[in-house]
C-alpha cells in the first residue's frame, strides 16, 4: 500500500470512528449543560489533580487564550477552582470541585448506562485486537513522523 492510499484509508477511519464517539458522547453531554470541549477540560484536570492554564491547554489542543476562558466559564458553573499560584501569581491553578466531579461521575454513570449493554456483545479478544492495531498504527505513524 502506498502512502497516498494508506492516508484516505486511515483519515476516512479516523474521522468516521471520531465522529461516533462525538454524536454518542454529545448526546450524554448535551443534557447536562456542557459543551464537548468543556467536558474535555473537566476529563483531564480529573487526571492532573491541578493544572496551570498552559498544560491544561497544551493537553486539550487549545489556545492559552481559550482554554482561560472555558475555565472562567466552569468556575462561573460551579464545576472548577481557579487560583493563583503564590509564587508567581501569574500562573493560573485550576482544579476540579466537588460539583465538577460529582458531574462527571452522572456522566460516566449515564455513559456506562447506555454503552455497557452494546459493548458487552464483544469479547476481550476483540477489544485486545483493536488496542493492538491501534498501537501498530502510532508505531507506523511516529516512524512516519521521525523521518520529517
Amino acid at each position: 500500500m502506498d502512502i497516498i492510499e494508506f492516508h484516505e484509508r486511515i483519515w476516512d477511519l479516523l474521522r468516521s470512528i471520531s465522529n461516533g464517539i462525538d454524536s454518542t458522547l454529545r448526546s450524554i453531554v448535551d443534557g447536562f449543560g456542557i459543551t464537548m470541549v468543556q467536558m474535555r477540560l473537566l476529563v483531564e484536570l480529573k487526571s492532573c489533580q491541578e493544572c496551570t492554564i498552559g498544560e491544561l491547554s497544551a493537553a486539550i489542543a487549545s489556545a492559552p487564550g481559550n482554554t482561560s476562558a472555558m475555565c472562567k466559564a466552569l468556575e462561573k458553573k460551579g464545576l472548577l477552582t481557579r487560583t493563583r499560584a503564590t509564587e508567581d501569581e501569574r500562573i493560573v491553578l485550576v482544579s476540579l470541585n466537588e460539583h465538577g466531579r460529582n458531574l462527571l461521575g452522572r456522566v460516566e454513570n449515564e455513559l456506562s448506562a447506555r454503552c455497557n449493554p452494546i459493548l458487552g456483545e464483544y469479547s476481550d479478544a476483540d477489544y485486545q485486537e483493536i488496542i493492538q492495531g491501534m498501537t501498530k498504527l502510532k508505531e507506523i505513524v511516529s516512524s512516519l513522523h521521525s523521518g520529517f
